[in-house]
């Protein structure tokens, strides 16, 4: 009897056990959905029934003083970078413009507290949207292919392309200078019985070209499969309105996915907003319903065309505002407007008539002005999420 009710006890224990273990792992359940809730959900609930009413500025010198310092001048540095057979990339310096550096200039404009910056991604990566597109760099990596044994160690893969890189070209057949041609020409001949030295010298020849022959197929060259091209950047940095050609380090912090959504985010390296920014480019007020810009609507951009051309003045650098219309509807991506704009203008902010944000400017005609076009402002606001 006792040994049934022990029996017995054991079975209630383990059940009120599983039973246990069962109401706390429900419990962690919940406690994750409700993490969930808190963190993801309930924001943007909060958001958006407590958006932050519009207080619609005057008029374009009020929207320029109050963002003027937020709006940034963007220098970009680059250059082509080599890896071969998994080494660490590396520059070089040759007689080539492939592989110079290159800088470009655009605007951006603060978004946030700790430092983010809205631009375009083009002025981020300049390199995908350069015309023509070499992505694959085929001709460059042939060139290195010729000239650089298989054996040469990783380490001098950088001094050895640089001192031979003219290698590649060579003397074209039968193209000898004018010193070669008069040295052979004026060579010593010796005062022996021509016969005795033709055969010699017949014989030496025969075993030097099959002693060359030997060394040359002996030098196995690199294959391009090996090499790998990319563009990288060396520096991107920022400056600001009233600055005198004081740079702040930037990184790029996020690209848009779709290349026709020439949008990106920039971010201090500081991860702090400078001290003169008083009021950054609200994003939860800009208009995220491009369906509602028509065109007659205003359209105010705060940039630096021309770069550092325009924007440098004796008291520093300086900002530019310029107005115009809306002269045709969003398409979803972009937005049509006859501002005044021109090449470091990319990523500047275009406001309408109250300081809301509409776009981000990112393209336009070289041959006339007044086709300007802009990434409508839901996709910068997308990004930033």
């Amino acid at each position: 009897m006792s040994e049934n009710n022990t029996s017995e006890e054991k079975n209630n224990s383990n059940l009120i056990t599983t039973n246990t273990k069962s109401r706390k792992k429900k419990m962690a359940v919940g406690a994750a959905i409700l993490i969930v809730l808190g963190v993801i959900i309930i924001p943007r609930v909060w958001a958006k029934f407590h958006k932050k009413e519009t207080t619609c500025l005057n008029n374009q010198t009020q929207i320029y003083e109050k963002y003027k310092d937020a709006v940034v001048l963007v220098k970009h540095t680059y250059a082509l970078q080599i890896s071969i057979k998994g080494s660490e990339p590396f520059q070089i310096e040759v007689d080539d413009n492939s592989f110079e550096e290159k800088t470009i200039s655009g605007t951006g404009f603060f978004v946030s507290e700790d430092g983010k910056i809205v631009t375009n991604h083009h002025v981020a990566e300049p390199w995908k949207y350069s015309e023509p597109k070499t992505d694959d760099f085929t001709e460059l990596k042939s060139h290195i292919a010729a000239i650089l044994p298989d054996s040469i160690d990783k380490k001098d893969y950088k001094t050895y392309l640089e001192s031979h890189w003219d290698d590649y070209y060579g003397d074209e057949e039968g193209d000898y200078s004018e010193e070669e041609a008069a040295a052979e020409n004026t060579a010593p001949v010796a005062n022996v019985d021509s016969t005795s030295v033709s055969s010699e010298v017949n014989d030496l020849i025969a075993d030097n070209k099959s002693e060359e022959t030997a060394v040359t197929s002996q030098v196995i060259y690199m294959n391009p499969d090996d090499i790998e091209i990319v563009p990288n950047t060396i520096e991107i940095s920022i400056a600001l309105h009233g600055s005198k050609d004081d740079w702040l380090q930037c990184k790029v912090l996020k690209t848009a996915d779709d290349e026709e959504v020439d949008v990106a985010v920039l971010q201090l390296t500081s991860e702090k907003l400078p001290s003169s920014v008083n009021d950054i480019v609200d994003l939860d007020n800009a208009v995220n319903d491009d369906t509602s810009l028509k065109p007659g609507t205003n359209a105010i951009l705060i940039g630096y065309p021309m770069g550092m051309q325009l924007a440098n003045t004796r008291k520093g650098i300086k900002v530019q505002v310029y107005e115009g219309q809306i002269n045709k509807e969003s398409d979803g991506v972009s937005v049509q407007y006859n501002v005044t704009s021109t090449h470091g203008a990319s990523g500047s902010p275009v406001f309408n008539e109250c300081g809301q944000l509409i776009a981000v400017n990112y393209a336009g005609y070289d041959q006339a002005q007044g086709y300007n076009f802009g990434i409508v402002a839901k996709h910068a606001m997308t990004l930033m999420e």
